[in-house]
C-alpha cells in the first residue's frame, strides 16, 4: 500500500466478506483461500475504495466490497503472495 490510512472494521465484517468469497469460489469450483490470506485481499479492497473515494463512508465501502466479492471476479490464491499489491484479479 502506497498511502497509509488506518482502516478499522469488525471481524464480523471480515467474516461476512470471507463467507461471500467462499460461496462464490464453491460455485465456481475453485479452492478456498485461507482466512488470513483473505484478510489481505479484504483490506486491500477497502483501502482501494477509500483512497479512490476518501469521502466514502466505511460502511458503504464495505457494502461495495461485498458486491465485488459476490461478482465473477476471483482472486487467484497461488499468486496472492507473489503480487506486490497482495492479490491478482481473474475475470471469469
Amino acid at each position: 500500500m502506497n498511502e497509509d490510512i488506518l482502516i478499522m472494521y469488525h471481524e464480523d465484517d471480515l467474516d461476512r466478506g470471507y463467507r461471500i468469497d467462499c460461496k462464490m469460489r464453491s460455485k465456481d469450483n475453485l479452492a478456498w483461500i485461507k482466512r488470513a490470506d483473505f484478510r489481505i485481499v479484504y483490506e486491500e479492497l477497502l483501502h482501494t475504495h477509500l483512497i479512490g473515494m476518501p469521502e466514502m463512508p466505511l460502511e458503504i465501502a464495505m457494502d461495495s466490497v461485498d458486491k465485488i466479492l459476490a461478482s465473477d471476479i476471483r482472486f487467484t490464491p497461488d499468486k496472492l503472495k507473489e503480487k506486490e499489491s497482495g492479490y491478482e484479479f481473474k475475470l471469469t
